[in-house]
C-alpha cells in the first residue's frame, strides 16, 4: 500500500489537507481514531472580524476570499448555515467605537455603518445592534462525518489510533506498518503533545465550554454576539458559547462553566429556557495566536499543520493550499505562520 502523502488527524485541518490533495492529484491515506475531537465539537462560525474590539483578524482578506469555497461545494450544502452576525452594543461608547471602525478601509467591507434598532422583544439590546456581513458558521461535525464516509469508500480513511513507534523515518520513502509514504503530515490539535517529533511546539490547550438551549419564542435567525455567540441552530435551538479556560482539570464540562454561559444568556433574554446539552473540547492555541506550520527540522518529510484556535474554520483551507505548494516545492510558508518561529 503506497501513497504520497499519509495525514494523522481528521480535523478540520487534516479535512482541508484531503481536498487540496484531492484537486492536485496526490494520493494519501489519514489516519484518525475518530474521537471527538475539537473541530468536531466546534461551533464553526466564520467571521473575520474581532467583535470585542471591533478590528480585523489578521489576514482576514485573504482567509475569506480563499476559504469559504470549500465550505460551498455541493455536496457540504446540509453543513453550510451562512447567516449575518448582529452584535449587541453596550453602551453610547460602543456606538461610537462602532461607527468609527465601520469607516476603516480593512472593516467596511463587513461592518454595515448604521446602527440598527431591535426589533426583537425578546432580546434586550437598548443600545442598538452592529451588523456584520459575510459571516456565518458550519456544522463542523456533518461536514466531517460526511467526508470521512466519501473518504472511507475510496479506501483513504484508516479508523485507528496513530502508533509513533511503527513510523519508520529512516529512509526517504517512509514505513507505516503496512504503508509506505513519501510524507507524513501530523494534523493533531492538542494531541501533538504526545507527538515524539513535535512536542516541543507551543501548543497550548485551552478550553471551551457551551451549551445548546431550547428558548421557545426567542426566534433568532441571525447569530447573535455579546458576552458569548448565540447560534440559532433551527426550531428555537440556540448553541450558547463559549468559555476560554487556560487552566483546567479535565477534559469534563464544569458546573462553573454552565453558570457563566447560563449568566451570560440571561443577560440577552427574559425568556424561559431548557439546558439540553453541556459539551466541552480544547482549543489548539499558540501564543500569538497564529497557527503553525512547517517541516521538522532533521526529517524532511514530516509536517505539522496546528494551533488554529478558535478560528479554525476560516484558518484550515489557507494552510492545507500552502501545506500542499510547499509539499511540491512550489510555494514556501510565510514566515509569520512558520514553526521555525519556535525552533
Amino acid at each position: 500500500m503506497q501513497r504520497d502523502v499519509l495525514i494523522v488527524g481528521f480535523g478540520l485541518a487534516g479535512w482541508a489537507l484531503t481536498e487540496v490533495l484531492k484537486e492536485q492529484g496526490i494520493s494519501f491515506v489519514v489516519i484518525d481514531a475518530q474521537k471527538n475531537s475539537s473541530s468536531r465539537v466546534a461551533t464553526g462560525i466564520y467571521n473575520p472580524v474581532v467583535l470585542k474590539r471591533f478590528r480585523a483578524v489578521w489576514y482576514a482578506n485573504a482567509l475569506m476570499e480563499h476559504s469559504i469555497s470549500f465550505y460551498t461545494q455541493p455536496k457540504y450544502k446540509a453543513a453550510f448555515h451562512p447567516m449575518p452576525i448582529h452584535r449587541i452594543l453596550a453602551s453610547v461608547s460602543e456606538q461610537n467605537d462602532w461607527t468609527v471602525a465601520s469607516d476603516k478601509v480593512d472593516l467596511s467591507n463587513y461592518l454595515h455603518p448604521k446602527i440598527l434598532y431591535n426589533t426583537n422583544p425578546n432580546v434586550f439590546a437598548p443600545y442598538g445592534l452592529g451588523l456584520v456581513h459575510r459571516t456565518g458558521w458550519i456544522d463542523t461535525n456533518t461536514l466531517l462525518t460526511q467526508s470521512q464516509k466519501e473518504l472511507e469508500q475510496q479506501h483513504c480513511f484508516v479508523g485507528e489510533g496513530f502508533d509513533y513507534d511503527a513510523l519508520d523515518v529512516s529512509a526517504n520513502v517512509l514505513r507505516y506498518k503496512d504503508w509506505k509514504v513519501n510524507q507524513v503530515v501530523f494534523a493533531e490539535g492538542v494531541g501533538v503533545l504526545k507527538n515524539p517529533w513535535f512536542s516541543n511546539l507551543s501548543i497550548i490547550p485551552n478550553k471551551g465550554e457551551w451549551l445548546i438551549v431550547l428558548c421557545k419564542g426567542l426566534g433568532l435567525h441571525t447569530i447573535l454576539k455579546s458576552g458569548v455567540f448565540v447560534v440559532p441552530l433551527g426550531d428555537d435551538k440556540y448553541r450558547i458559547g463559549a468559555t476560554y479556560a487556560r487552566e483546567f482539570e479535565n477534559s469534563l464540562p464544569t458546573e462553573d462553566g454552565k453558570t457563566w454561559l447560563l449568566a451570560q444568556f440571561e443577560k440577552l433574554t427574559a425568556l424561559p429556557f431548557e439546558v439540553l446539552e453541556h459539551s466541552a473540547g480544547f482549543r489548539p492555541t499558540v501564543p500569538d495566536r497564529r497557527p503553525i506550520i512547517g517541516l521538522h527540522s532533521e526529517h524532511k518529510n514530516i509536517w505539522c499543520v496546528n494551533g488554529l484556535g478558535s478560528r479554525g474554520v476560516l484558518w484550515a483551507p489557507y494552510l492545507a493550499t500552502m501545506l500542499v505548494g510547499a509539499l511540491k516545492g512550489s510555494q514556501t510558508v510565510m514566515p509569520e505562520l512558520s514553526l521555525t518561529r519556535f525552533w
